[in-house]
């Protein structure tokens, strides 16, 4: 059987059923080609499955702390298995409505193993799809370390952890990324005794200095011991072992087109042109930053870009969210990036605990820092504290329109609220904040 569409999409994650979408709305006959469940790894196996667990650890944490609110309501427990049905609930139901979505906009979902044989040819068990071009957006799977192999019982990766049903006594984690410290934050405020193995001299590289420092003293409350500059040996692994060493690009399936490589990443042009014709690629499968949401705008731009567009995409505007309690949202050069490039830097930082809105809802730890340049021009902006990752949003839309500190700070905000915080660091920056000594 042969299939002749516009448009076929290698992988149903963020970056393919977003160019799928969009390929359709400019009038292509698309074709979603998708081994396993639609939405990938961050529906399925990361990003909304992880932030279900964390609203129930996160309120947990919150009745615990009821009494000082005037709430009498016992010593609360959670359950763990009742943690993950709701969790695996949530995500089927958020999994069937992106498939209602996708084949409204009447895209044809292939369900198998895609193999690419060439340019516009591509093998479904025993199906034969032609296209014009063709989008890979084949996603990452977990690393894993040297001579070791995920076992689902004693070496686990990031997809074992979110099915486990019972509490572990003790967890080793090795990686202190984003993703090795979600899950510590999880496992310890479930009452697990956690270990956090780096092997680079400090976790959350590239994550603001100050941010990471209140991070630490926030686990080391929580009594996550963090050995920082140091190698795991697997040989003296005690209990579970969580490996949260990254992610590699899943490239099985396109061999025959000899793709031009970066290290492990398909290699791609600003324009997500990989070095053969016709052929584009999205998402972890190429990106430099493997985020859900840079997949989205990856795809869009490469299906624009196939469809005879010419749009570009850069990574000087990336909103990054961490869901630690508090949260973090940062964007742009840190402090200590910025003074690397020789740059004079000007900081304004703000404190939650010196914010009202803060202050009534009992969550005053954390704080908001811009770094700006001599002409007050906004190079970063990092945000530990409640609703970072929606406050580091206002962030993103100022940097991104190139406003300057003081555009920002001139813009007043709602009293009491959050956003608050961000127009007082900007105000910071200026020497002009009302409610600390600058």
């Amino acid at each position: 059987m042969s299939d002749k569409f516009d448009i076929a999409v290698l992988g149903g994650g963020p970056g393919g059923y977003a160019a799928a979408i969009r390929a359709t709305q400019l009038g292509a006959k698309v074709a979603l080609i998708e081994k396993d469940k639609l939405g990938g790894v961050c529906l399925n196996r990361g990003c909304i499955p992880t932030k279900a667990i964390i609203a129930c650890t996160s309120l947990y944490e919150k009745v615990q702390k009821a009494e000082s609110f005037g709430i009498s309501t016992g010593e609360p427990t959670i359950d763990l298995a009742k943690v993950i049905e709701r969790k695996n609930t949530l995500v089927a139901k958020i999994v069937k409505n992106l498939q209602g979505l996708i084949e409204k906009n009447k895209i044809e979902i292939i369900t198998g193993t895609g193999q690419v044989e060439r340019p516009g040819s591509i093998k479904v068990g025993n199906r034969d799809v032609q296209s014009r071009a063709i989008i890979i957006a084949t996603g990452s799977v977990p690393s894993c370390l040297p001579g070791l192999s995920f076992d689902q019982e004693k070496f686990l990766c990031s997809d074992d952890a979110l099915e486990l049903k019972d509490v572990p006594k003790q967890i080793t984690i090795v990686g202190g990324g984003v993703i090795g410290i979600h899950f510590a934050a999880i496992y310890s405020t479930l009452g697990s005794e956690v270990t956090i193995y780096e092997a680079l001299p400090e976790i959350l590289t590239g994550i603001d200095e100050e941010v990471v420092a209140l991070v630490k003293r926030i686990l080391n409350r929580k009594r996550v011991k963090i050995l920082t500059g140091t190698l795991f040996d697997p040989a003296k692994a005690e209990g579970k072992t969580l490996i949260c060493v990254g992610r590699t690009p899943n490239i099985m399936g396109l061999e025959a087109l000899n793709l031009k490589m970066n290290k492990r990443s398909v290699w791609v042009s600003e324009k997500m042109e990989t070095s053969v014709k016709d052929v584009y690629a999205a998402g972890d499968v190429c990106s430099q930053t493997m985020l859900a949401h840079v997949a989205y705008e990856q795809g869009v731009i490469a299906v624009e870009n196939a469809l005879g567009g010419s749009k570009t995409f850069d990574y000087d505007c990336i909103p990054i969210g961490i869901y630690t309690n508090p949260e973090i949202g940062a964007i742009g050069l840190t402090e200590k990036a910025a003074r690397e490039k020789g740059i004079n830097v000007k900081i304004g930082k703000f404190p939650f605990g010196a914010l009202g809105i803060a202050q009534a809802m009992g969550e005053i730890e954390g704080f908001v820092k811009f770094v700006c340049d001599e002409k007050d021009n906004i190079l970063g902006a990092h945000i530990i504290g409640p609703e970072a990752t929606s406050l580091v949003g206002t962030a993103a839309l100022a940097i991104k329109n190139k406003l300057t500190v003081e555009q920002v700070a001139d813009t007043f905000q709602s009293h009491p609220s959050y956003p608050e915080g961000l127009q007082e660091a900007a105000e910071a920056v200026l020497k002009r904040a009302l409610h600390i000594l600058n």
